[in-house]
Formats: structure tokens, sequence, C-alpha cells
């Protein structure tokens, strides 16, 4: 815990209210004029004068025919007075408006690598337009770890199939996906589909990962006892496409991710040969950061704007 200098005790006797009629007193030039200013009566005023006047030693205003004028030891008080307050109304409760064009925070997100290839460069040409001094910093995401890694301060954001987390945490589901075949365009021959024959008779690529990326297809192959033929099995989504397009082998993936790789790559994408429920892709971040103007979150990938750069990642899909 970081230690301070303050003296407590003796600033527990300064109310900030004192300070604010100091100030007023010093504006207004008057004791009728301030207490009109704020809405208190003249008795009550005078009052929290006589405390200044007895916390600080000294007269601090005096009566002249122009009203009350401040002592030295007045004046002195009063400016710094006047600074406080300044800042306090400022720094304290003058909410400050978050503007993504001249932020240049680095925003920290943590995204599965999968997803981080089809997702993050029209994210990071969106962002370059909203907030062009602004930097995305990735962090590979094990789904696993992402509340902890939320909740240490590791990222600021994470994008995945994530729904871990409660009152301390913030959740946006993005878009729904579901896992396909990704395969050579070549391989199937005249036929339009894999058939579940096919499927497990064909060798397979997977991607093995701590947070077991594809577990749904996994637990229903399991629920009807039946195993893929792996042939090769790598923790790096992004090797995929180039390992199917080498020899003749399918992979269970993520549409998305699919959908890019043929795209990319000149492969083929299939329909499962067998049922598997879809799953959510969500953007989850911490509440403590959600409503500070100046973290940039509620503007950035809060429910309630339609717009900002984490906030593309819906269109986007």
């Amino acid at each position: 815990m970081q230690e301070t200098n303050v003296d407590h005790a003796r600033l527990a006797r300064l109310d900030l209210n004192l300070l604010v009629a100091l100030d007023a007193i010093r504006t207004a030039g008057s004791v009728t004029k301030a207490a009109a200013r704020l809405q208190i009566n003249q008795s009550s005023l005078s009052h929290q004068l006589g405390r200044l006047r007895e916390l600080f030693g000294d007269e601090l205003f005096v009566r002249s025919g122009s009203g009350m004028n401040p002592t030295p030891r007045g004046a002195s008080i009063a400016n710094v007075a006047s600074e406080i307050l300044r800042r306090v109304d400022g720094m304290l409760l003058t909410e400050v408006e978050f503007s993504p064009a001249s932020s240049n925070r680095v925003f920290r997100l943590g995204i599965p690598d999968y997803l981080e290839s089809v997702l993050v460069p029209p994210l990071a040409r969106f962002c370059q337009t909203a907030a062009p001094n602004a930097r995305l910093e990735l962090h590979s995401l094990e789904h696993h770890r992402a509340i902890d890694m939320l909740d240490n301060g590791e990222i600021d954001a994470a994008v995945g199939s994530v729904s871990e987390g409660g009152l301390l945490h913030k959740r946006k589901v993005l878009f729904d996906d579901h896992y396909v075949c990704l395969h050579g365009s070549w391989l199937l021959g005249d036929a339009s589909s894999i058939t579940p024959e096919t499927y497990f008779q064909l060798p397979h690529v997977a991607v093995e990962l701590k947070e077991n990326a594809c577990k749904l297809v996994d637990e229903a192959l399991e629920h009807n006892k039946l195993r893929r033929k792996v042939a090769v099995s790598t923790p790096h989504a992004h090797a995929i496409p180039k390992l199917i397009a080498s020899f003749s082998a399918i992979a269970t993936v993520p549409r998305m991710f699919a959908e890019d790789a043929a795209k990319v790559h000149g492969l083929a994408v299939s329909p499962l040969p067998f049922h598997v429920a879809p799953f959510q892709i969500s953007l989850v971040w911490h509440a403590s950061s959600h409503a500070d103007p100046q973290y940039g979150m509620e503007v950035l990938m809060g429910p309630r704007r339609g717009h900002g750069c984490f906030s593309a990642l819906r269109w986007i899909a």
C-alpha cells in the first residue's frame, strides 16, 4: 500500500465547504452576495466565515467601503482555495469525454489466434481511422484464463468463446459461430459434401490447445462413441491451412476461420456430417473499467454505444 505524507487528522478539521465559502466571499465581495450565490442564508455563511477565521487565526476579510476585502493572509489562502476547487471540479466532478480520435492509449486485447487472423486485420483498419493515435496490443488468449487475465490487468478485453465471469465483468455477445470442415478443394472429387464415412476415413489435422478448442466436436463424437483419425495436431491454428493444402486431410474448425482460410489458400469448406451445437463469440471486459471515461471502454465497447473500435467486431463478423 502506498504511503502518503498527508496529515489526515489535521485535514479533517477543514471542511471542503469552508473553502467553497471562502472562494465565494472573495469572488462576490460581500457575505450577502456570496450567500445568495451559494443558495444559503447569510447567517450560515457568516458562521462558516467565523470557523475559517478561527482555523487560520486571521480575519481573512475586512469590511471597507467597497465590500469585504481580503487581508494579505486571506488573499493568499483564497488563491490556494480557488486552485483546489478548480481542480476538484475539473478532475473529480466534471465527466471527461473520451475522444478516440485523440486518444493515445494502448488497448490490450486477448484473442485466440484463429480469431486474430480473421478479426484483427479489419479491426486494425477501423482503429486506424477512428483512433489513429491508439495502439492495439494483442495477447494470446487461453479461454480458461480469460477472467484471470482481466482481473490481473494483463488485458483490457477478451474476445472469444468466453462465458465465465459475473458481477465483476461485462459481457457482450458479438455473434454465433459453428464448426465446419476445411479441406482441399480437390479432396471430394465429384462428391458435393463430406459424408460421415468420409469424415472418419480421412486423416485429420487437429488444433490441440489447453482450452480444448474443439471441445463441442469431441463431446459430440464421444457421445456416439466415435473418434477422428488425427494425423497431425498443432497448437497453432494459423498453421492448419498450409497443412491441409499439403496432403489429403481435413480439419474441423470454426466457420469464420474456415471461410477466411479457404479464400486465402484456395481451400474448400463443407458442413459437418453430424450435428454439433453452435457457440457464441463474446467480448468480455472488467466492470471497473466500463464507466471510466478516461479508460475509454464505455465508448469503445459499451453496450449503450453503437459505434467504436471494439463494437466494430460485431459488423466485421
